[in-house]
């Protein structure tokens, strides 16, 4: 599980969400750093660029079907029926231009711990259907 101190340092790295998401994951999962796939990532971020759909949520619906990738349709809508749940009512939306709502602030307000619970979430759905993470993974 992550640590808001340690995608802090991800973000402080010049990473975006949908970034930090997968990196995070590729080292929890004990793969191999892949720098090509993380800056491929950087596509989805804030929103493909274009305040669309949350870089969160989609990075993380990436990374489930990067790690589970016969379940992963499942996967990913149980990730967003809860990301919805969470975050929908209280920012209108789920989209990038929904959650910062017009002010730039909301990135270190409401993003952080946005990410925090989503990557948390994340792992906790691939701990659920049996994904093997190595000794090394230390859940939150």
């Amino acid at each position: 599980m992550a640590s808001k101190v340690r995608l802090y340092e991800l973000k402080q790295k010049g990473y975006c969400c949908s970034q930090i998401i997968m990196k995070a994951g590729l080292e929890d999962a004990g793969k191999e750093d892949n720098p090509d796939l993380v800056q491929a990532m950087s596509g989805l971020c804030d929103g493909l660029r274009t305040g669309m759909v949350c870089g969160v949520l989609s990075g993380a619906a990436c990374l489930l079907a990067l790690l589970e990738p016969e379940d992963s349709p499942v996967l990913i809508e149980d990730l967003t029926e809860w990301f919805r749940g969470e975050y929908e009512e209280k920012n209108g939306g789920i989209t990038c231009k929904d959650i910062l709502a017009g002010d730039q602030l909301n990135r270190t307000i409401k993003c952080p711990k946005i990410l925090v619970e989503t990557y948390n979430m994340t792992m906790e759905i691939l701990e659920a259907n049996g994904y093997e993470f190595p000794e090394s993974y230390v859940p939150g």
